[in-house]
């Protein structure tokens, strides 16, 4: 895939792990969603059934309540599984030595080490996380929307680190959707994504340091489809 691909790839993941819209349900229902990463999975040299997921009868409207309350039960922390897509909830709060706080080493925490480096980053690329995220900056959704901006913008070492740095912990959520018996299309959504990630680690291992350098144009993030949210990553 070129680098424009990716780009937009990356603008796709994350606009489906989001609380399903009309827009993105109509794809599923005409099945857009499901030729897109066939063609994905297929340049990644993967197995086909991790898109089976994807398949999904009924109307569009019929297809979005079945994934909005698939995503509820899933996600939202109410009444339902309280699977988290934060990467801070899946790594000790704080590796800094010097913290003498009790809870420092545990797990489930929001706004650990991984969030604030994230910030701190985002700021430094003149970018701002929307107010639903604000307390999340290292949201699944938001890390795959810098992604987006990473490959547009970033060398292949900035890339390579970024996915090092903070998409480690996605099988983590795998497991969780497994444990949970979740929704097929989340389980495909996440294989596909792990795939793509592992792929892309080994890929960029062996590029160097490329010719591309972060750029100050105008971002916003996932924009091709969901322009002018509040929940997305907004340029200052």
């Amino acid at each position: 895939m070129t680098n424009q691909e990716t780009e937009f790839l990356c603008h796709v993941f994350a606009t489906l792990f989001y609380s399903p819209d009309p827009e993105a349900a109509e794809q599923v229902q005409q099945g857009a969603v499901h030729s897109f990463f066939q063609k994905v999975v297929r340049s990644l040299k993967g197995d086909g059934v991790l898109l089976n997921g994807f398949q999904m009868g009924g109307s569009s409207e019929a297809i979005r309540h079945e994934l909005k309350d698939a995503h509820e039960r899933l996600f939202s922390g109410v009444n339902g599984e309280r699977i988290s897509l934060v990467e801070s909830f899946y790594k000790p709060w704080t590796k800094d030595p010097r913290c003498l706080l009790p809870f420092a080493s545990e797990q489930g925490l929001l706004m650990g080490d991984s969030a604030l480096h994230l910030r701190e980053v985002y700021r430094q690329c003149n970018l701002e996380v929307g107010e639903e995220f604000r307390n999340t900056p290292d949201h699944l959704c938001m890390e795959l929307e810098f992604l987006s901006f990473l490959y547009r913008w970033a060398t292949d070492a900035q890339i390579r680190r970024f996915i090092d740095d903070h998409l480690d912990w996605i099988p983590l959520v795998k497991c969780e959707l497994d444990r949970a018996r979740a929704h097929p299309f989340y389980r495909s959504l996440t294989d596909v994504l792990i795939l793509f990630v592992d792929q892309e680690r080994e890929r960029l291992e062996v590029m160097g340091n490329g010719e591309k350098k972060v750029g100050s144009e105008p971002f916003v993030g996932n924009g091709l489809r969901r322009a002018g949210s509040s929940c997305r990553l907004l340029e200052r």
